[in-house]
């Protein structure tokens, strides 16, 4: 990688909130970080602290998140989380990590299986979002 290139990345994780510290602490863990495209870093951010609500400097701590897929995994999951808050029925997710890094068994089963009494249409509602996440891509935001 270029040093032109690696200023361009280190200024757009700065541009989403994140410190120089952040930004190396997350290469250390997860050099990949670096090989993300400028409109995968924002498309990224601002999906988990635009629409997710999480603080930029908690979401440098999860660099792995990098490696899911936007469409596929994050967005779906996240939306579908989101559903379950504003349904109250769920207060607030604690980890990312039980969130994205899961297996489609295990999050089925947290996330899903164990509502399905309470809201039926919690599954279908997934599906939903999965298709909706794999029919349309996101635009990458302007920062």
């Amino acid at each position: 990688m270029s040093k032109s290139t690696w200023e361009t990345k280190f200024d757009v994780y700065k541009k989403c909130g994140w410190s120089e510290e952040e930004i190396l602490d997350a290469f250390k863990n997860h050099p990949l970080v670096m090989a993300a495209s400028e409109g995968r870093i924002k498309a990224l951010m601002d999906f988990l602290v635009n629409v997710m609500g999480f603080k930029a400097s908690f979401v440098a701590k999860q660099p792995y998140l990098l490696g899911f897929s936007l469409e596929k995994r994050i967005v779906p999951r996240g939306l579908f989380v989101k559903d379950l808050m504003s349904k109250g029925l769920l207060a607030k997710v604690s980890g990312l990590t039980t969130l994205f890094a899961s297996s489609e068994k295990v999050f089925l089963q947290r996330f899903v299986y164990c509502y399905e009494e309470k809201a039926s249409e919690l599954l279908k509602l997934y599906n939903e979002k999965l298709n909706l996440a794999a029919g349309e891509k996101l635009k990458t935001p302007k920062l």
